[in-house]
């Protein structure tokens, strides 16, 4: 095999494995992790204190929204 030819081979292989190598780590600590993230979501605790979150956001919004309309009228 010439060098020129090994040569870029080697240089195609390592910019798809620079490219594919955080995309693969990702998607498996996703897969091992989902099962713990998706226990400690399930309590109780959690659950209201996202639903909170989520109440408060929504009340956030809506006065920005209406002090923008406001302060543009």
């Amino acid at each position: 095999m010439q060098f020129d030819i090994w040569l870029t081979f080697v240089a195609a292989f390592v910019v798809l494995l620079l490219i594919l190598g955080p995309t693969l780590l990702l998607i498996l600590s996703y897969a091992l992790l989902a099962d713990r993230l998706r226990d400690i979501i399930a309590r109780q605790s959690v659950l209201s204190l996202l639903t909170r979150f989520g109440g408060v956001m929504l009340i956030i919004m809506g006065v920005f929204s209406a002090a923008s309309r406001r302060s543009t009228a």
